[in-house]
C-alpha cells in the first residue's frame, strides 16, 4: 500500500488559478470546464483542491515535480457520486503500470482556506527511483547567476547560497509546486521572457534554472 498526502493554502493558490496561462499548465481542459462552471469563489476552491489532489498522487507514485511526469498527466474529477475521481495519462500512467498499482482512491476536505487530499493505492513494488540527467553545461554569467539566485531566496526564503548549493529545491529546500510555479512567474516578469512548457519542468535546482532562463532569454 502507498500513501500520499498534500496540504494546500487556497488563497496562495488564487494567482495559478486565476492566471490564463499557469492555470493551462497545470489543468485539463475538462478540470477547467467543471470549475467554470461555479462562481469565482467556489472555482478557486476546487482548483485548489484538485491541485492537492494532484500533488498527493504524486507523492503516492513516489515522484514529485520535474520527475517524469507533467500536473496534466494526473486528471480529477468526480466519480457518480461526487467523490473525487483520478485518472492517470503519460508519465503518470507509465510509472503507476510499472509499480503495479491497483485502483486509486483519493479523498479531500476543505476547512477554513486550507485544503488537504489523500491518494492510496495497493502497490505490487516499489516505483523505480528516478535518476535525473546531469545537467547541460552552460556558460555562466556570475552576476546573473548571482541575481537569480537572489530572487529565488527571497521567494523561498533561505540565504541565496543555500538556493545556489542545493541539488534539488523540494529536496533540499522543501519547495512546493505552487512554488515553482511562483518563480517561475516572477522569472517571466523580470526577465520579460515566456518559458516553454518543457523547460519550466526542468526548473529543480539553480543551475538548471538558470540553463532554462538563459535559453529563453538568449543569454
Amino acid at each position: 500500500m502507498r500513501i500520499g498526502v498534500d496540504l494546500m493554502s487556497i488563497p496562495r493558490f488564487a494567482e495559478v488559478a486565476a492566471h490564463p496561462r499557469y492555470r493551462t499548465l497545470v489543468f485539463t481542459p475538462v478540470e477547467l470546464e467543471q470549475a467554470a462552471r461555479m462562481g469565482a469563489e467556489r472555482s478557486l476552491e476546487r482548483l485548489a483542491g484538485r491541485f492537492s489532489v494532484k500533488e498527493a498522487t504524486c507523492k503516492m507514485l513516489g515522484r514529485g515535480f520535474g520527475q517524469g511526469l507533467r500536473w496534466r498527466d494526473i486528471e480529477v474529477t468526480n466519480d457518480d457520486w461526487g467523490a473525487p475521481l483520478v485518472t492517470l495519462g503519460g508519465g503518470a500512467a507509465e510509472i503507476a503500470e510499472e509499480a503495479g498499482l491497483e485502483e486509486i482512491t483519493v479523498t479531500l476536505s476543505h476547512q477554513v482556506d486550507l485544503v488537504v487530499a489523500v491518494a492510496a493505492a495497493g502497490c505490487a513494488r516499489p516505483p523505480r527511483p528516478f535518476r535525473r540527467a546531469a545537467a547541460p553545461a552552460v556558460p555562466v554569467v556570475p552576476a546573473r547567476f548571482d541575481e537569480l539566485a537572489a530572487l529565488a531566496a527571497d521567494l523561498f526564503s533561505v540565504p541565496a547560497g543555500e538556493v545556489a548549493t542545493a541539488a534539488s529545491f523540494a529536496g533540499d529546500l522543501g519547495v512546493t509546486s505552487v512554488v515553482v510555479i511562483e518563480l517561475l512567474a516572477r522569472i517571466e516578469h523580470r526577465y520579460g521572457i515566456r518559458i516553454p512548457e518543457a523547460g519550466i519542468y526542468r526548473m529543480t535546482d539553480l543551475q538548471r534554472t538558470y540553463g532554462v532562463v538563459a535559453e529563453a532569454a538568449g543569454w
